[in-house]
């Protein structure tokens, strides 16, 4: 390992790690710098859910980064359990999209329209009674559905700690240690200061910080608004059968995942850094998880968890060189498609770093939208 690496990435989530693991097993020398731990804060305690689909419209700038992520995610089950020595069960599954009012039965039809002629996998619309023969449980709340075959999940702690295990083997390094700031050299960066005033010098630098962007940022002399938006999921120990299909409704989820328990949620909430689970997340997650599925009101509680997600104002994934900045590239604001996006993402920068030409075009999703220089 020599001194100075080619490439120093901050942020130990799944962003960071996947550049790591794709650099990394390219042959490129790796620090990876992490505060806590790996996958201590949004992409350990994520839901873990692949789905390409839902949120995607005509035009999407997101569309072409979506769709790569299936099959990087397709290609990684493939190698990285035996690359990393982590199983971390990934399995397809297919996924129902509730409609319970008028309005999400429109939005519902409007996307099943969408997909019939754009998507590769099985789509069907399911009224009220066939909704109710793929989940007899479901509650008379629902009204609709949208059934796709190609979604799919993983444990997503154990997604990102096989990311940076296969890195790590394949020679990448992790300081666990907090960023000061950045120092220059004619004007570019040139190395990380770290707290205890070292200073870690690279060819390139990745800014994968999540939520934490802004600080990072101000490091840069640029505008980037990335803010953390907290969601809340709950684990049941839920009375019957697991759940044969993934369900979602609105921005909440319920799905049986291989430990045997029930995972459902989500709460959006813009509530700074704050990621303590509360009384008032998890009784706004029951309330609408047993409306729409009533014999979860019998379940005992097992988990309780809180993580803050990256957001950008417009809602869309930061990916591209920093403004003004040569050698420096952000990759941030997956929001909730986190786990599925950030292989893609981290494949992306992964290139940019190297100078290798694109295989995606994330032109849409570039820093450089935002204003730029402070």
């Amino acid at each position: 390992m020599p001194d100075t690496p080619d490439v120093v990435i901050v942020g130990g989530g799944v962003v960071g790690c996947a550049t790591a693991y794709f650099l990394a097993r390219d042959g490129y020398s790796v620090t990876l710098i992490e505060r806590d731990s790996v996958g201590s804060h949004a992409s350990g305690f994520a839901y873990g859910g692949l789905s390409p689909i839902m949120g995607i419209i005509e035009d999407d700038p997101v569309l072409p980064l979506s769709e790569a992520a299936e099959a990087i995610h397709i290609e990684l089950a493939e190698r990285l359990p035996a690359e990393s020595g982590v199983e971390y069960e990934y399995r397809r599954k297919t996924s129902l999209t509730l409609a319970t009012n008028p309005a999400e039965v429109d939005a519902l039809k409007e996307a099943h329209d969408w997909l019939k002629a754009h998507y590769a996998g099985e789509v069907a619309w399911h009224d009220e009674a066939s909704a109710r023969v793929l989940e007899p449980r479901v509650g008379p709340a629902v009204v609709a559905g949208l059934m796709a075959e190609r979604s799919g999940e993983v444990e997503p702690y154990k997604f990102t700690l096989a990311l940076w295990q296969a890195a790590e083997r394949a020679g990448a390094v992790m300081r666990n240690a907090s960023v000061a700031g950045v120092s220059r050299k004619a004007g570019d960066v040139s190395a990380l200061r770290l707290e205890s005033g070292e200073e870690i010098e690279a060819g390139a630098f990745v800014l994968a910080a999540g939520p934490w962007m802004g600080k990072a940022t101000e490091w840069l002399g640029i505008d980037m608004p990335i803010s953390p938006l907290k969601g809340q999921i709950l684990r049941l120990q839920a009375p019957g059968d697991p759940l044969a299909v993934s369900l979602s409704w609105g921005h909440n989820y319920a799905t049986t995942k291989p430990d045997g328990l029930l995972w459902c949620g989500t709460t959006e909430e813009h509530v700074g850094f704050d990621e303590t689970p509360s009384a008032c997340g998890r009784d706004t997650i029951m309330s609408s998880v047993i409306e729409v599925l009533p014999y979860l009101a019998d379940a005992e509680l097992v988990h309780h968890t809180a993580c803050l997600r990256p957001v950008a104002p417009d809602g869309l994934p930061v990916v591209g060189p920093a403004p003004g900045n040569a050698g420096v590239f952000i990759a941030s604001g997956t929001g909730r498609k986190g786990i599925f996006l950030g292989p893609a993402m981290a494949r992306v920068v992964a290139d940019m770093v190297i100078g290798k030409t694109l295989g995606v075009d994330v032109s849409g999703l570039s820093p450089a939208r935002f204003s730029g220089a402070r």
